[in-house]
């Protein structure tokens, strides 16, 4: 029952609102709000300004990353294609990114992290608005490709910004506090369209969740430090080549690869089995699914104290552990076990990426921007790769082949885990991208 009064309520909600916010509404109250906090002095506490500015950047770039997500089947359906050419929606975007974090970063280095933070934010929130109006499905795919390489710029930069500002007691907490909010983000943007898409179809409720997002993108403009920011100096390409030679980097980007790639073919294609017989669930009470998101925003907050209190190795195998248990719970027949099993999911990803991308940043001396790069260049193409190979596995044996699939990417990741090159320091820092 609770389910149902949540649907009531966000159908109340979207039904007797969205028609009274206009673009032109929102944009208006956006500039004001950005000129406010841009003739805000930064007198008080510039940590939490720096955090603000990075909730902002965690939410508007996974709520616009994965937004599709839950309208896959009514996509596929309006479009006539299959779950698998549908699901390119959501890996076009995750390939872009992956394929511009290195040269956002390295763009950085030369501009300074803020100046490229914005760029990023402008394009993208620009994008946000327009892609869902491209008239045909393979505009739509090359549009979210575009939109992924424009979000590129700021999971890529964002920790390293993070480090080169905060005071380092409080990077940890601060990074924790990020991640939370990319998992929000990844919630509100997948549950909220899906209602809304019922009342005036998908487009627009696409199109109307970017004009909130181009919101949160100005005012992470304004509360990015002023000026161009700390330039590092360029490095070499040598760089790159000794982090690609070391074996605990490696195994760090491989784990964040397997789990996301993991966790995104199982949201890609749940919707598709419980809108099939035997639940022949609404698509917006499937979309309640995504709630699982909130385990993903408890794990990545607890992340920091979990690795200080046990250690990294036994928190990875954990995760893993988690992800492969809810993958086996997820093939039971019983709708509060599927849901089960999808909240064990979400809760394991998020802790092992939590603590994989602090690692990174932690063991990396030199060239961090790049070893951050890197890590979301693995993280982003194993959420492109398998994410659409799981359609194929879909389109095989349905959720049985998925969950097949997902419980093999998880094991590897374990595998990963426990390998001594990822071991070898205790880091109680936590942050992702």
């Amino acid at each position: 029952m609770s389910g149902w009064m949540v649907l009531h309520w966000i159908h109340q909600f979207f039904g007797s609102n969205v028609e009274f916010m206009s673009a032109t509404d929102l944009t208006e109250k956006a500039t004001r709000a950005a000129a406010a906090l841009q003739n805000t002095p930064p007198t008080g506490d510039p940590d939490r300004r720096l955090s603000a500015a990075l909730w902002c950047a965690g939410v508007a770039t996974f709520a616009l990353m994965y937004a599709p997500q839950g309208l896959l089947t009514q996509i596929g359906h309006d479009a006539s294609v299959s779950p698998a050419q549908a699901s390119l929606l959501v890996s076009a975007a995750t390939l872009g990114l992956a394929l511009s974090v290195l040269p956002w970063a390295r763009f950085s280095d030369r501009v300074g992290r803020p100046t490229a933070m914005r760029y990023a934010a402008a394009t993208a929130g620009l994008l946000a608005v327009a892609v869902p109006w491209l008239p045909t499905f393979d505009a739509l795919v090359a549009g979210r490709f575009v939109q992924g390489v424009a979000l590129g710029g700021l999971p890529a930069l964002a920790m390293t910004l993070l480090h080169e500002v905060a005071a380092p007691a409080r990077t940890a907490a601060l990074a924790g506090s990020y991640v939370a909010a990319t998992s929000l983000g990844g919630l509100s943007g997948r549950l909220l369209v899906v209602p809304v898409a019922d009342h005036l179809g998908w487009r627009p409720a696409l199109a109307i969740l970017g004009v909130g997002l181009a919101i949160l993108m100005t005012i992470l403009i304004a509360l990015l430090p002023a000026g161009r920011g700390r330039r590092a100096p360029v490095p070499s390409t040598g760089i790159l080549a000794i982090h690609l030679r070391d074996t605990r980097l490696l195994a760090l980007f491989g784990i964040g690869a397997l789990l996301v790639g993991g966790m995104v073919a199982v949201f890609n294609y749940l919707p598709f089995r419980l809108e099939a017989a035997p639940y022949h669930l609404a698509p917006t009470v499937v979309s309640l699914i995504f709630l699982a998101y909130l385990a993903g925003t408890a794990g990545s907050r607890a992340a920091g104290w979990l690795v200080g209190r046990f250690g990294h190795r036994t928190v990875l195998v954990s995760a893993c552990a988690f992800m492969a248990g809810g993958t086996i719970l997820s093939v039971a027949g019983p709708l509060v076990l599927i849901l089960l099993g999808v909240a064990a999911i979400t809760g394991g990803l998020f802790v092992g990426h939590a603590v994989a991308s602090g690692m990174v940043g932690a063991h990396a001396k030199t060239g961090r921007a790049q070893a951050t790069a890197l890590y979301n260049v693995s993280y982003y193409a194993g959420s492109s790769l398998f994410g659409w190979v799981g359609g194929i596995a879909w389109a095989s044996g349905h959720w049985l082949y998925v969950a097949v699939l997902v419980l093999a990417l998880t094991v590897l990741a374990l595998v990963l885990a426990l390998l001594p090159s990822t071991t070898a320091r205790r880091v109680v820092a936590v942050e992702s991208c």
